[in-house]
């Protein structure tokens, strides 16, 4: 008996080291995420070069636009091999170097070149991050270890919210974005050496890669999004996700110009509020991967959606800045929530032997949606310059319809829980 008690306890202390070296991952991603995606490079190009938001949303698109692309087919090879982890080691790499890089120049065409990179790294990189979660995480706990992933995500927002704020504060946005790329190679190491694709066929990728396996990716791609005979549930689904992570993305770009331009709060109040809603990003995360596990996950992302529609109409709306914080902490509940909920039901959506290709698939529509989603704000914003203030407030009210879409389709999805219905 002893002996078997000692096999069970290596085997718990087994997955607990590697289920805290994936979710560091996270931890990692939000470096990036927060520090270039939303808060110091856009604030860069838009507040310090003059830039146009329209041409970050364009860097934007173009970059989200080859991760459309690639990864379906990149999804489809990592299956075949069972190389997960080698792609995000590639990717991981990419990212790095082209995030540090910003740091290197001071032209803004080729800033928004090596932006567009460093993104296409970070986001090819979680779809194999995502896809490598099935090797550490029983079907029944999914929810759960998704969450406590997102936890460390936000966490990492913390982190990387203190350590990057003397930095800007004595130096300017431009010098924090070399920190970055170095903080988010030493939170990924982890996750990169410990986590290990669970049955490698011991297939070269190179050997799998090939034109057959590319046409057949690309002429099976409108099927599986076209027809729900296979997988129950999975279009109405991905139309739903397409429709509210276009909103959602949007908010993540724009925010810190947004606080900027709208309530007027200096530097040091943007930090403290993104630090603020980030706590509640922590709990949002933790909460809602234990409430999509009790009550479903369509139950908690219709619950999901409503948050983030009160948050866009206070947003829009509020006119004192001393309510800021009220908003902050409702839109950092649902950002911790809405990425745990999907990311879980997706999973329960699809068989494991297909879970990378689905979240290529899966990430073809966040990012489409991403595409959209930025375009849209970025041209309201320029075709509503004379309104002033109003044109960001205007902007914010419109993502409402994205969510209410979002609501329409999710009707439509029956309950992962009842296979009888996914069958």
């Amino acid at each position: 008996m002893g002996e078997v008690r000692t096999a069970i306890m290596r085997i718990d202390i087994k997955s607990v080291i590697q289920i805290a070296a994936w979710s560091l991952y996270d931890l990692a991603n939000q470096f990036f995420a927060l520090n270039i995606v939303s808060l110091y490079f856009v604030k860069w190009l838009v507040l310090v070069k003059g830039v146009p938001e329209l041409f970050y949303s364009v860097a934007f698109a173009v970059s989200i636009f080859f991760v459309a692309v690639l990864s379906p087919l990149l999804g489809a090879v990592s299956d075949a091999a069972q190389r997960h982890r080698l792609f995000l080691v590639i990717f991981t790499g990419v990212a790095v170097f082209f995030t540090m890089a910003l740091g290197w120049t001071q032209n803004v065409i080729l800033a928004l070149v090596f932006f567009a990179v460093a993104n296409l790294g970070c986001q090819l990189g979680s779809v194999f991050y995502n896809a490598l979660m099935v090797n550490i995480a029983p079907p029944e706990r999914i929810g759960f270890i998704s969450g406590v992933g997102r936890m460390f995500g936000y966490s990492g927002a913390a982190v990387s919210v203190f350590l990057i704020k003397p930095i800007v504060l004595n130096f300017g946005y431009h010098e924090t974005f070399v920190p970055t790329g170095f903080f988010f190679l030493v939170f990924a190491l982890p996750c990169m050496v410990l986590v290990k694709d669970r049955e490698p066929k011991g297939l070269k990728v190179q050997s799998v890669f090939s034109r057959e396996l590319a046409v057949r990716v690309y002429q099976s791609f409108k099927k599986n999004f076209s027809s729900t005979s296979h997988y129950k549930g999975l279009f109405p689904f991905f139309q739903s996700i397409f429709f509210s992570l276009a909103a959602v993305n949007v908010l993540v770009l724009f925010m810190a110009v947004y606080a900027s331009e709208v309530f007027k709060l200096d530097e040091a109040a943007v930090i403290n509020l993104v630090a603020f809603a980030v706590l509640f990003c922590v709990g949002g995360s933790l909460f809602s991967g234990w409430l999509s596990d009790r009550i479903g996950c369509r139950r908690c992302l219709f619950l999901v959606y409503g948050l983030w529609i009160c948050s866009f109409i206070a947003g829009g709306l509020v006119r004192e800045p001393k309510y800021i914080v009220f908003i902050a902490a409702v839109v950092g509940i649902a950002l911790g929530s809405v990425w745990v909920v999907i990311r879980a039901m997706a999973i329960r959506l699809v068989p494991q032997e297909k879970v990378g290709e689905m979240f290529g698939l899966f990430h073809v529509v966040g990012y489409s949606a991403a595409i959209m989603g930025a375009l849209f704000w970025g041209t309201i914003l320029f075709l509503a310059q004379p309104l002033g203030e109003w044109r960001y407030r205007l902007a914010l009210l419109s993502l409402n319809l994205f969510i209410l879409l979002g609501i329409f389709f999710l009707r439509k999805v029956p309950d992962p829980r009842d296979r009888r219905v996914l069958a």
